[in-house]
């Protein structure tokens, strides 16, 4: 019976994987043009091809073939937001990635429960709702886990941002240029806030300015903490002002949020502990009190 459902959901997924890859539009006629361009190659080409891992060559284009036939199936700007999220989330996956595995996830969750349903010989009205149940789920999941990783990653870069800032503070006015700064924090400290620095250190070797660099950074955190500090480097380097008496005023002001944002956890203690108060220790409270009383009155009555 386990073969039967191991071989009976594979065989779906492979058929739904296989319908997805096909071309639901005519060729477009640029692509057309390059591959008959693409023709009068040397065979030099297809030799590097050829020395290809087997993944890149065969693999990968297959599931990035799935993920953008399932992302026509979504809308635009749903994608569109998950491609944000994905970059506020550190690019864990590519988008060709993360849909071709949220395609699985939706296919596979509901494709399973389906089996076992199945598998039992009916199929009614409650098992249609668990079906589309499942579905919702498996579309959901991936996309859960998503801004899941979001929200601890911008947490992460807002406990760190206060001492990253207090050391670009120090090594400025030890008399180190900023992108100098930069870079101790990059090397000294671990974290996704120094990943970015050393991004952006990695854009201005390349060619890219100072300034599009630093709002690079506050667009791929969607930190407001991170780019109140990125505006107030790029509006002392405009105006002039020295760059020590801001970083010192943005540490500062750090400090001081983290403070807050602290002080303000700590005042929902009590909401948070009314809960399980009310579940777990009132129960056994009126246990311990009303127990006593309670076997007294059986004993009582069980007498007469």
């Amino acid at each position: 019976m386990t073969l039967a459902l191991v071989a009976a959901f594979t065989a779906f997924l492979g058929v739904f994987m296989a319908v997805m890859s096909l071309p639901r539009r005519r060729q477009n006629p640029v692509e057309a043009r390059v591959r008959n361009l693409a023709a009068h190659f040397p065979d030099e080409e297809a030799q590097v091809d050829l020395s290809m891992p087997f993944g890149e060559r065969v693999v990968w284009p297959i599931l990035e073939g799935i993920a953008n036939a399932f992302s026509k199936l979504l809308p635009t700007t749903f994608v569109a937001h998950v491609r944000r999220l994905l970059i506020l989330a550190g690019q864990p996956f590519s988008v060709a990635g993360f849909l071709f595995l949220m395609a699985v996830s939706a296919v596979g969750i509901p494709g399973l429960y389906l089996a076992l349903i199945l598998s039992g010989g009916s199929f009614g009205a409650l098992h249609f709702l668990g079906f589309l149940f499942f579905l919702a789920l498996g579309f959901s999941v991936p996309y859960l886990w998503l801004s899941r990783r979001v929200s601890r990653r911008q947490a992460a870069i807002m406990k760190d941002l206060p001492n990253a800032l207090d050391l670009v503070t120090t090594c400025v006015e030890a008399g180190l240029g900023l992108e100098s700064a930069f870079a101790k924090v990059a090397e000294t400290m671990s974290g996704p806030f120094s990943t970015e620095l050393a991004q952006a250190l990695r854009d201005m070797a390349m060619g890219r300015g100072r300034r599009e660099a630093l709002r690079d950074i506050g667009e791929r955190t969607g930190v407001s903490d991170v780019i109140t500090f990125v505006g107030a480097i790029i509006h002392a380097e405009t105006t002039g002002s020295p760059i020590g008496d801001v970083l010192r005023v943005q540490a500062d002001a750090m400090r001081v949020r983290r403070r807050q944002r602290v002080e303000q956890t700590a005042q929902k203690m009590p909401v948070w502990m009314t809960f399980p108060l009310i579940l777990f220790l009132l129960p056994s409270l009126f246990i311990a009190i009303l127990g006593p009383a309670g076997i007294t009155a059986w004993e009582s009555f069980g007498n007469r």
